[in-house]
């Protein structure tokens, strides 16, 4: 159970940075994370979560995947 989080988690993790990398290469606003932006009139607090959804998604396939692989 706890190697089945570990990948988990582990594929979060890189899924997510990934995305958020390309994100920020390619300035892909969609991809983008950042928390607060500084303007002339205050900050606005914003950013995209998409990278961390896919991330979410990749990481309970995976998950999914390699507890079915282990379990037989």
């Amino acid at each position: 159970m706890f190697k089945t989080v570990l990948v988990g988690l582990m594929t979060f993790f890189l899924v997510s940075g990934f995305f958020i990398g390309i994100g920020y290469m390619f300035e892909i606003q969609s991809l983008m994370f950042s928390f607060y932006e500084e303007t002339p009139t205050g900050f606005t607090a914003g950013g995209s979560v998409l990278s961390f959804i896919i991330g979410l998604i990749c990481s309970f396939v995976v998950g999914n995947f390699y507890q079915r692989k282990v379990s037989h």
